[in-house]
């Protein structure tokens, strides 16, 4: 019955009238074989009681043989049954002695009626009941016994061919009965399941519509039943979702133009950093750096000056120190803005980067650079840069490696970094959320450099393997 759920509502309200009119017709045919059985049962019961009567006023006669009575008796009796083909007496020994027949005893009938009569079920019984065709049709015969057959028998024969006919126009009114409301049943059917299904065809479309987005669709009322209040509360609910659609829109327009302006303020705010950074790391080397050289040059030349020892060596110490201060001051100016990535590039740069890290950490780093210089933007070289940046300070501070592979891939339309390294990893996701926390600043700058500029960030960390940052961005901004 799988099958019967996937047919449509019209479908199976047809085929619920259709197995109901099926069931009346059944009904009917039972009802009729019933009405047929208890007609037969009265028919005997009428002949038997046709014959008793006959057999109590005749019994007289059988035994005088007065046939001109009988004849007399049964021929009127039967001109006032119209179902009575005809009656016969005969006496004890089963010869006739009167008949209701026109002219003469139809041929082949006495035989039986003898052979009946002298048929010990008879006997005591009240009457008995013969049927057999005739040229007439069925002939249902009651034969009673007068005085248990001591005295002679009467014999009724009631045709059924009146009775058929009645039962048959009967049966026809009943069949053009049946016909005419199935017709009318089917025709009722058929549009009640019109009416009931078009709304529902209706809803499903418009909830098909509205699936794919489109809140504005609206069903068609056009009854007051369930139906039609269903109709009108899918209508409502329609036009509150398209009402909160409008809404969510505008609030996706404001998230947005509210996410464009956080963007440019993250990138002015990048910008603002890297000018900063820049103009510091001038100062630092222009000025600041230019005085510890002309204080070096001072204590150089009061070094010259000095006869006792100890204040040469006190004043070394001190010079020492201002050599030690001076370079520390230049690193700093450098990684605030190495200007190696002005003048030579983004490769250069990450090449004197990197060397300067393995020296500084003891970390072997094995860099993979593009033959070719890549024409980048001064933004795009940037951010790769200070991602490079980033990545390595994670590595000396978290990762616990011996190894870095640095590569930079040039393509027609994109430039990816890809930094690898041999540390510990990351055991799980706790940890991983607990490192991304404690180091939220760095990794959120990376990402955020990353998209900004229109490219993506991605961090893979595998316990005991070790980290690996993925890096694209696009050679030209939108």
């Amino acid at each position: 019955m799988k099958w019967f759920r996937h047919l449509s509502i019209y479908y199976k309200f047809n085929a619920i009238i259709i197995g109901m009119l099926v069931l009346n017709l059944i009904m009917g045919a039972v009802m009729i074989q019933t009405a047929s059985n208890l007609i037969e049962d009265q028919m005997e019961k009428r002949g038997a009681e046709l014959a008793s009567y006959l057999g109590v006023l005749s019994s007289n006669d059988i035994l005088l043989d007065d046939r001109y009575a009988l004849s007399d008796r049964i021929n009127k009796t039967k001109q006032n049954s119209d179902d009575v083909r005809y009656i016969i007496v005969a006496d004890s020994a089963g010869r006739i002695l009167a008949h209701t027949f026109d002219d003469q005893f139809p041929q082949g009938l006495p035989a039986m009626l003898i052979k009946t009569a002298n048929s010990a079920s008879i006997g005591a019984a009240k009457y008995h009941v013969a049927k057999y065709d005739s040229n007439e049709g069925l002939i249902r015969e009651v034969i009673h016994p007068v005085e248990n057959g001591d005295i002679g028998y009467i014999r009724v024969g009631l045709s059924e061919r009146q009775t058929e006919q009645v039962l048959d126009r009967r049966v026809n009114d009943f069949m053009v009965a049946i016909l005419l409301l199935s017709v009318l049943s089917a025709i009722g059917a058929t549009y009640m399941a019109f009416v009931i299904v078009r709304p529902l065809r209706g809803l499903t479309q418009a909830a098909e519509q509205i699936g794919h987005g489109n809140f504005a669709v609206q069903t068609v009322s056009v009854s007051q039943d369930e139906v039609g209040k269903l109709s009108v509360v899918f209508n409502d609910m329609a036009k509150k979702l398209q009402e909160k659609q409008i809404e969510n829109d505008r609030l996706l327009e404001e998230l947005k133009i509210k996410e464009a302006m956080r963007a440019e303020l993250i990138r002015k705010l990048f910008v603002i950093q890297e000018d900063e950074r820049k103009h510091l790391s001038r100062e630092l080397h222009d000025e600041t750096g230019q005085l510890l050289a002309s204080l070096l040059a001072y204590m150089k030349l009061l070094f010259s000056k000095l006869a006792d020892e100890g204040q040469k060596e006190l004043l070394q110490k001190a010079r020492d120190v201002a050599i030690h201060a001076l370079g520390s001051l230049r690193k700093i100016a450098v990684d605030l803005r190495p200007p190696v990535l002005d003048d030579l590039g983004l490769a250069a740069a990450m090449s004197k980067y990197s060397k300067t890290f393995s020296e500084q950490q003891g970390i072997n780093v094995h860099i993979t650079l593009p033959e070719d210089k890549a024409e980048l933007g001064s933004e795009i070289s940037l951010a790769l840069y200070r991602i490079l940046q980033e990545s390595l300070t994670n590595i000396a501070k978290h990762a616990a490696a011996e190894n870095v592979y640095i590569s930079l891939f040039d393509s027609s339309k994109h430039i990816s970094l890809i930094i690898r390294d041999d540390g510990v990893g990351i055991d799980n996701m706790d940890e991983r959320e607990a490192k991304r926390q404690k180091n939220n600043l760095g990794i959120y700058g990376m990402s955020e450099r990353a998209e900004l500029l229109g490219g993506t960030m991605k961090l893979e960390s595998l316990y005991g393997v070790g980290t690996t940052v993925y890096v694209t961005l696009p050679k030209k901004l939108g």
